[in-house]
């Protein structure tokens, strides 16, 4: 009897538990149904039914028509029109998703053994073309043994050396003299880099020794392309050591006695070190690689101003809503084939996007136009904001600002990292630890008053907002910082802080406010640099620019110039495309950063630039990097 008293008064207790819970859960709801929506867009974007949101894959593109079919039911005005002259959310752009191997590739190598005897080897061989390869056809090309295939000046290490390989094949060991060192100045002479040097030697084509004993393991055999590099500047294939030890007349347990043999100029700068002669090798092939192409979305809906005047101009909300798929190219988990979740990154600023856009198509009392824009391709290298930033909505000139969240998701220690402060002399006195504007008692959160603000200079960085930038415009860039989970399948909703993701919304909601309610636009400064630009790679110099990435084999379009800076000096601006530097020819980043990592501060070098249909040739000086 007393244990049936006790189960009774247990389950009283665990039914009245459960209802104080479901009642307390109910009150939350109510109170916050803004932080409520927050989970529901993020657990939606980083859901697995959107495997990742890849640019130009299904899940990008459910997630597109997801914020279009948001902003419609806002009663945003759709932002873009079609080639059909509809109207609409979609702002599409062109987006490579790989390459395939066409039906026209051939590799055949002809080899005269010492005995004398001719021997054809066809495409049975453990030979694979590099997928960023142009398409070509070489016949007998004579194949010419160059070590590792660098030309460093600053080592004094020069395998071209004395070497004729003009119109001829160069054979090359992948990796580099101290390959095993991460930290080498050797590291920079990636594969992209090597092709570019044997171009610039006269060289058709590069034949890359694997560094794997077993040719299965080597990853240049899978056929990949980023569309951020480019194409190699020559056809460039990757050998199985075993083949590289026929074509050189030895076995392939002597062949890293060849590597040695390459590796002896490091330790013995200026010497000259001349290469085993190598038997009468050959090759013919024909590339046809083929480029997969696919349609990717910026989702842009706008909510015109209720000024007469002040309506022409726009402040323009962005987010990018892409992430990685899968993994492969920019993941952080390797070899992992997971769903990449990409729940702050950029789920999280995609969520407070959507929302922003829901509070002000609500309010409309903007008195200038307001531009939200969801961006596709940034973890592509920002296509999808750099191509609006070409073809905008609303004209550059009549932007006056750009707000950017990306990854908001992970408030700790109420720490926020606020980029861009130098780019307009209003911001700072906008921008404090102390200020919030409420704007309605939906969002009485004082976030300004409990967050941590860490204030960054620059307008440049590794996000959106940069693409504004290079273009004269304001920008403000809101980060809660990076985590063990950055571009892992682990970045996971469950992780993400909402209410802090809904205080740095709160605060972006109150400077959009403050913004549209001053009278006078915000005044472009040049602000401080964080960083020389340049490229992806540090350098000892410096020429100010901010690269374009994209799939480009024409020359290298510049995204932005530092003011200040040795390009912005020698009178070169953002739009120029650089075709060539020092004396070679600039068909993409790649090739741009091969021949900066050659060049000395305070030389005078010319560049080439294409300014719209006019080609100009300007002097540059770079500058020592600090």
């Amino acid at each position: 009897m007393m244990k049936k008293k006790h189960l009774f008064h247990f389950f009283f207790l665990l039914i009245f538990a459960l209802n104080v819970s479901a009642q307390t859960a109910t009150q939350i709801a109510k109170q916050d149904p803004v932080e409520q929506r927050l989970r529901v867009y993020v657990n939606y974007l980083a859901s697995d039914k959107l495997e990742g949101r890849r640019t130009g894959e299904k899940g990008a593109t459910f997630s597109a028509g997801y914020i279009s079919n948001l902003f419609s039911k806002f009663k945003l005005k759709p932002g873009t029109t079609s080639a059909k002259k509809r109207t609409n959310y979609l702002q599409s752009f062109p987006y490579i998703t790989g390459v395939e191997l066409g039906k026209n590739n051939e590799f055949h190598l002809d080899i005269t053994k010492l005995d004398g005897e001719r021997m054809r080897f066809t495409n049975m061989l453990p030979v694979r073309v590099l997928g960023a390869s142009p398409n070509s056809v070489v016949e007998d090309s004579p194949v010419v043994f160059a070590g590792f295939g660098i030309t460093a000046q600053d080592r004094a290490f020069d395998d071209y050396k004395n070497i004729d390989v003009k119109n001829k094949t160069v054979l090359a060991f992948d990796g580099n003299p101290e390959y095993k060192d991460p930290k080498s100045s050797f590291s920079r002479f990636s594969i992209y880099t090597k092709a570019k040097l044997a171009k610039d030697n006269g060289a058709r084509a590069l034949l890359l020794i694997s560094l794997e004993n077993n040719f299965d393991d080597e990853k240049l055999t899978k056929l990949t392309y980023d569309p951020t590099l480019g194409e190699l500047a020559i056809p460039t294939f990757i050998i199985s050591r075993n083949t590289a030890a026929n074509m050189l007349g030895t076995s392939e347990d002597r062949l890293n006695d060849f590597a040695m043999f390459a590796s002896m100029k490091k330790d013995s700068p200026g010497a000259q070190i001349n290469f085993p002669a190598i038997p009468n090798s050959v090759i013919s092939f024909k590339v046809d690689v083929v480029k997969k192409k696919a349609e990717a979305y910026n989702v842009v809906g706008t909510i015109d101003g209720t000024d007469p005047i002040l309506k022409n101009e726009a402040i323009v909300i962005g987010a990018h809503y892409d992430h990685l798929g899968f993994g492969g190219q920019g993941s952080l988990a390797i070899n992992s084939k997971e769903i990449h979740h990409g729940a702050d990154d950029n789920a999280s600023g995609t969520a407070a996007l959507i929302e922003l856009a829901k509070y002000f198509s609500s309010v409309r009392k903007n008195k200038r136009t307001l531009i939200f824009i969801a961006f596709s391709g940034e973890e592509e290298g920002l296509l999808g904001s750099k191509f609006y930033v070409n073809n905008p909505v609303a004209p550059l000139e009549k932007t006056i600002a750009m707000i950017n969240m990306d990854m908001i998701g992970r408030l700790r220690e109420n720490k926020l990292t606020v980029g861009g402060i130098g780019t307009a002399s209003e911001w700072r006195t906008m921008i404090t630890p102390q200020k919030f504007v409420p704007v309605s008692l939906e969002a009485m959160k004082p976030a300004g008053a409990m967050l941590n603000l860490q204030l960054s200079e620059d307008g440049f960085g590794p996000s959106d907002h940069s693409s504004f930038y290079g273009k004269q415009i304001p920008v403000l860039f809101f980060f809660t910082g990076s985590h063990e989970d950055y571009h892992k399948p682990s970045d996971t909703s469950e992780k993400i802080n909402f209410a802090g993701l809904q205080m740095v919304m709160n605060l972006v909601k109150g400077l959009v406010v403050e913004i549209d309610a001053t009278e006078k636009r915000p005044t472009y400064t040049v602000a401080k640099s964080s960083g020389g630009g340049d490229g992806r790679r540090s350098f000892a110099v410096t020429l100010g620019v901010v690269p374009g990435y994209g799939d480009s084999n024409d020359g290298m379009l510049l995204d932005g110039v530092r003011d200040g800076g040795a390009a912005s000096q020698a009178g070169l601006k953002a739009g120029d495309k650089i075709i060539k530097l020092a004396g070679k020819d600039v068909r993409n980043v790649s090739d741009y950063t091969t021949i900066l990592g050659e060049l000395k501060a305070d030389v005078e070098y010319e560049v080439v630039v294409m300014r719209g249909t006019e080609q100009i040739t300007l002097k540059v000086k770079p500058a020592a990097r600090k």
